[in-house]
């Protein structure tokens, strides 16, 4: 499924919107330790002619998966050039306690996942993890930018702002959409690379273009899940079977 929207300049009294140079963007977010997804997207981004585009990851490295250790060390060696900090990020780089797990997951057993991937990263990719940001603004090919995991100031809940000033970059959801906001400019979000919830449960990014305007296309990749589902067992990964079944349906439940 591909989906493209444009967002094209704003003519006001005071206000002109004018973009110059050409630029890719490249949108990742919600890995959640699943490698074999993250390295089938890495690989159609080479396919695509992109591995020189910057990436913009939207945030939730890891949980909720059984390679939260390779995730990092493939993220951090991918260097994105902007990062936000997602909401499992948090709970893993702060040591978030039991009581506030099992208010999110709405269950023991969620908790439970949560220390087993605290307790198999190392402080170095805990760290890595634990500095990145909020939320970012930055200027791509005369465009403004501001990307967060949910929402401006909460990363557990998806708020978009219809009046703002940026085009908005977010994830969270695990649901890609691009959106034209009441101000003319794009919202967009790249859906989930590591665990899709629409229904389709190919890893999903996206590519983001400004040419004289702003557009963002979806991209959806089929990868082999035999992988991911094997670990979950073979490393004992607590709550793996509810885990795998929602990799597998692309959905909750």
């Amino acid at each position: 499924m591909r989906q493209r929207a444009q967002a094209w300049p704003v003519f006001g009294p005071i206000r002109l919107v004018c973009y110059m140079s050409a630029e890719k963007l490249i949108l990742i977010s919600d890995v959640h330790a699943n490698l074999p997804a993250l390295e089938a997207v890495l690989a159609d981004i080479s396919r695509r002619g992109l591995s020189s585009a910057p990436v913009c990851f939207l945030g939730d490295a890891v949980n909720m998966g059984p390679f939260p250790v390779e995730t990092v060390r493939a993220l951090k060696a991918l260097r994105p050039a902007w990062r936000v900090m997602g909401n499992h990020d948090r709970y893993i780089s702060s040591g978030s306690k039991a009581p506030e797990l099992e208010r999110y997951f709405h269950c023991r057993e969620g908790a439970e996942h949560t220390a087993w991937t605290a307790a198999a990263l190392d402080e170095s990719c805990k760290a890595w993890l634990g500095e990145a940001p909020g939320q970012v603004s930055f200027t791509l090919g005369g465009a403004e930018f501001r990307c967060f995991h949910a929402s401006r100031g909460n990363d557990e809940l998806l708020v978009l702002d219809p009046e703002q000033p940026e085009h908005t970059l977010c994830g969270h959801v695990h649901s890609p959409f691009i959106k034209v906001m009441e101000s003319g400019l794009l919202a967009v979000n790249p859906g989930s690379v590591g665990s899709s919830l629409d229904g389709n449960p190919a890893a999903s990014y996206a590519v983001l273009s400004v040419n004289g305007s702003v557009s963002a296309e979806i991209m959806r990749v089929a990868y082999d899940m035999g992988p991911f589902l094997a670990a979950l067992e073979a490393r004992a990964v607590p709550w793996g079977g509810v885990i795998g079944g929602v990799v597998r349906k692309a959905r909750l439940g």
